[in-house]
């Protein structure tokens, strides 16, 4: 029985790591929007990031001028593998830290406060976020 050399052992396990398993990856698009139902226009070129809750891994989207989105993997491909994600919702770069569009609790997962389910299916998701200052939790 032939071996194979350590760092080709490992390159063939970083290969595999990289290719997901061959999970499946369920495209999630949406809106991020103001509690007062407004799109969120102002976090045009912020982004939308989803952490899963089943292993940390990370994918995102950056907000359109209108407030939509399309989730990406690490590698660029479109959605995420089916699971309940944490969601974190970050301004653009360059935002007026003194007078931010977006709550500052929702650029930390353990703050955030919005979790949501991605099906087998495409999944459409609506992120509904509050102004600083505006009706923070107790």
């Amino acid at each position: 029985m032939k071996r194979l050399p350590l760092t080709a052992g490992l390159a063939a396990l970083l290969v595999l790591g990289l290719g997901g398993c061959g999970q499946r990856l369920s495209p999630v698009e949406g809106v991020v929007q103001y509690d007062d139902g407004s799109p969120a226009a102002a976090l045009g070129g912020g982004t939308v990031s989803l952490e899963s809750t089943a292993d940390r891994s990370n994918a995102a989207g950056e907000i359109r001028n209108d407030g939509t989105f399309r989730i990406q993997d690490p590698l660029g491909k479109d959605g995420v593998p089916a699971g309940t994600y944490r969601v974190i919702v970050l301004p653009p770069e360059g935002a007026d830290r003194r007078n931010p569009p977006v709550d500052p609790a929702y650029g930390r997962y353990e703050t955030s406060g919005i979790e949501i389910t991605v099906n087998p299916q495409p999944t459409q998701v609506t992120i509904t976020v509050r102004r600083p200052g505006v009706g923070r939790k107790s």
